[in-house]
């Protein structure tokens, strides 16, 4: 009677054992499978976050060499329109310079004229004769004087409307460069934008003690269920 009663109880605790062992495996077999799982999600949330911060480090490089390109193209903008300005002075004030040596030689025509005139005019009237005649050789130094006036004039005239024109064709191509410089500057860089951060990691959740706990006592129980069933079968035998 103590044999059977031994055996069944062995039997029941063997059972009740590897019940137990089993539940212990599943449970640490799901904790490692969550742990594992977690840490992997961790790890590639760490490594988006170090590529957003290093392609963010890698914009901003970029960024501020592009400002620094603007800068430098600007301040070579503002010195081609300084020397433009400088060139285009210079180009007037030789052009007014021509015009000046013309009115100057104008004027020194222009005295020459009337000292040839009155020079004219005086011989006329030393020769002391009078009638018609002489009053159209003085009527002719006066047509004579009054055409050179004119011709002077004229040349001056013209002088004025090309020295004019020289100057606005000046300007002309001091504006046109000008733009041309203003259309090669390049335009403002744009602040780049922060990356987007990447989702958090949701964690998993490991497995329940309670369910371990559940599946020991359920072991446990098995376990009693098969000695008394063993317990049983050797009595009936």
């Amino acid at each position: 009677m103590c044999t059977i009663v031994a055996a069944a109880v062995a039997t029941g605790v063997a059972s009740a054992a590897f019940g137990t062992m089993g539940a212990i495996a599943s449970y640490e077999q799901q904790a490692a499978a969550t742990a594992y799982s977690n840490a992997v999600a961790q790890q590639d949330y760490a490594n988006q976050l170090s590529i957003a911060a290093a392609n963010d480090a890698n914009a901003g490089n970029v960024y501020e060499a592009e400002l620094e390109s603007v800068a430098s193209a600007k301040s070579a903008y503002y010195s081609e329109i300084s020397l433009n300005q400088s060139s285009a002075n210079t180009a007037v004030v030789a052009e007014l310079n021509k015009l000046q040596e013309k009115r100057n030689v104008a004027s020194f025509d222009q005295q020459t004229a009337l000292s040839n005139a009155i020079q004219a005019q005086g011989a006329v009237l030393a020769s002391g004769k009078t009638g018609q005649s002489q009053y159209l050789r003085l009527l002719d130094t006066t047509r004579q004087l009054g055409f050179e006036q004119a011709q002077i004039d004229q040349t001056i005239a013209d002088a004025n409307r090309a020295t004019g024109l020289a100057v606005e064709g000046i300007l002309l191509d001091q504006t046109s460069a000008d733009i041309a410089a203003w259309n090669g500057l390049p335009a403002d860089p744009l602040a780049p934008a922060p990356s987007a951060l990447p989702p958090e990691p949701i964690m998993q959740e490991g497995p329940s003690t309670l369910g371990l706990i559940a599946g020991i006592g359920s072991s446990v129980v098995d376990g009693a269920s098969t000695g008394i069933n063993t317990y049983a079968t050797l009595k009936t035998s």
